[in-house]
This record gives structure tokens, sequence and C-alpha cells, in this order.
């Protein structure tokens, strides 16, 4: 939403290596060199409360506050879309492979939701005292940038579905007695009590694991973090949200502009020398990484 400039990369990218429909919900403007083809299937956002439910004004104004937009967004899509199984991609994905049918076949095996780990008791920053603690005892939820779910499973309410996304909860309490790392995750515990979790690109199924980013899903994409809120950002300085992921936002953001589609902007470039190697060898003909030590 309101990154149209992701989409050229996303969807080629997304085209060279598959071959199933590929949903793509934005506003007007996000839309309109939006690249022709069967498999791209626009939803605009506009003025009128169309097929979600929701109006231009009403995403906007909720994406003053971070995730809330995302959580109103993702909500109506629970609420009206049909399908049983949802597949979220991130804009910002870059894919050098294939990535769906690992998890349309972890979905068609029965589990409510499946992507790659999100490690909650091995996770590298605790975020307190309590909450270390806490997550130390909590199963692992899923990352989002490349995930499914099975939408038939939630029969929540729609503000229950909305507060579970932003990570709130039925009362003021849960969020602090448990609190969790990411926006979704407590839409995930819900889920994973209903049918279990299927963590993609893991030794294991086990509930504590580590993220194995050599697998299956890893390997065919390269990942940035939060590019789509760094552009949101970086066009609207009053957003009311951290100014550490204001700032984490933006330098994603620079990183992607640079780096893939070749404008730099007037912020400092995220320090990520691993990816900007990996864009380095990508070959944006055919959307395939090119051999380390090869042109």
């Amino acid at each position: 939403m309101g990154c149209g400039e992701l989409l050229e990369a996303a969807t080629s990218s997304y085209l060279a290596h598959h071959d199933l429909p590929l949903h793509v919900i934005g506003y007007r403007e996000d839309l309109l060199n939006l690249k022709k083809n069967k498999l791209i299937i626009p939803i605009e956002i506009n003025s009128e409360r169309g097929e979600l439910d929701l109006t231009e004004s009403q995403v906007k104004a909720a994406y003053q506050y971070g995730h809330r937009g995302t959580a109103l967004l993702w909500s109506k899509l629970i609420l009206y879309r049909k399908e049983e199984y949802l597949i979220h991609l991130d804009a910002d994905n870059i894919f050098v492979g294939e990535v769906l049918s690992p998890i349309l076949r972890a979905l068609n095996d029965g589990y409510a939701v499946t992507g790659t780990r999100r490690p909650y008791r091995h996770r590298v920053a605790r975020g307190g005292k309590f909450a270390g603690f806490v997550h130390f005892f909590r199963r692992d939820c899923v990352n989002t940038n490349c995930f499914g779910f099975n939408r038939s499973l939630i029969t929540l309410r729609e503000q229950s579905i909305f507060d579970f996304i932003e990570g709130r909860a039925r009362n003021r309490y849960t969020p602090r007695i448990l609190p969790i790392i990411d926006f979704f995750d407590r839409m995930t515990f819900y889920l994973a009590r209903k049918g279990g979790i299927f963590y993609q690109d893991s030794d294991d199924q086990k509930p504590h694991g580590h993220h194995n980013r050599l697998g299956r899903i890893e390997s065919s994409l390269i990942s940035f973090s939060a590019v789509g809120s760094g552009i949101a950002f970086y066009r609207n300085k009053s957003a009311q949200t951290s100014p550490t992921y204001i700032d984490f936002a933006i330098k994603s953001y620079a990183l992607y502009s640079k780096y893939v589609i070749g404008k730099e902007i007037e912020y400092e470039v995220m320090d990520a020398p691993d990816l900007i190697e990996l864009l380095s060898r990508l070959d944006k003909q055919s959307w395939k990484l090119i051999a380390k030590g090869k042109k």
C-alpha cells in the first residue's frame, strides 16, 4: 500500500518463477504502472468502499500508526475473501526461485499456518528481562514476509481479528503478561491451537529452533525489512510510531532504492553487506542469482 515503486521488481521476479495468480492490493496510483499479465490481478483501494469494504482514507489514516494499517487491511481480507488459504508475499521480496509449493504443501497437509521460523526462545534481542523470560517458554512463530495460513480456521469477530493481527488481545492484561515479538504473532498463536504450525527451512518441527537461511524458501528470496514502511515514513514525517523503527525503515528503503530501483534518496543507506552482495549478483533479466565469481 503506497509503495507502487516496489511492484516492478516484485511482480517481474514473481512471474519468472511462478504460474499461480498473484493478487496485488494497492491505491490507484500504486497500480497505474502494474505489469499487464493474466496472472497479475489488481485489487484497488479507492475513495469508495470496494470489495474489501475499505476506503483509501481509512487505510491511509491507519497507516499513520504503522502496522495498524496492515492489521486493518488483513482483517478485511480474512473476512471478505472466499479462499480457504491465504498466502502473503511482501512487496519488497525479490524472487530468485519458486516459493509457493512448500507453503501450499504444508497447508494441504492440514497445518493452520506455515512460514520460516521467527524464534522466540533463541531470539537474539530479548526486549527486556520479563519479555525474555516469557519468550523462552513460548513456541516459535513464523516470519510474515512469505507465509500462508488457513483463513477458514479463523472464527473470531472482526474487531478481535484486527486486534490479534496488530498484537493486542481480548483484554488489556494479556499483552503485558504474554508479550509478543511482532505483528500477527498473536494470530499465529491462535491458529497454532487450531491446526499447528509447520516451520519452513527448519531442521525439525520442535516448538523451539533456529531459522535456516540456506533453506528452500530463504534461498529462493532476496528479503528486505520494512521497505514499504520506509517509503511511507520518508514521504510523511508525521508518522506516529517508534523513532528507532522509523530510522530503520527509511534506511532499508534507501538500500532498496539504491540497489534495486537504481535511485538514491537523501538518507543513510542501511549497512547490510550480505544483502548488498546478493544484489550485486542479481540478474534482472532472468531474476536468478549469478554464481559467485561469474559475471
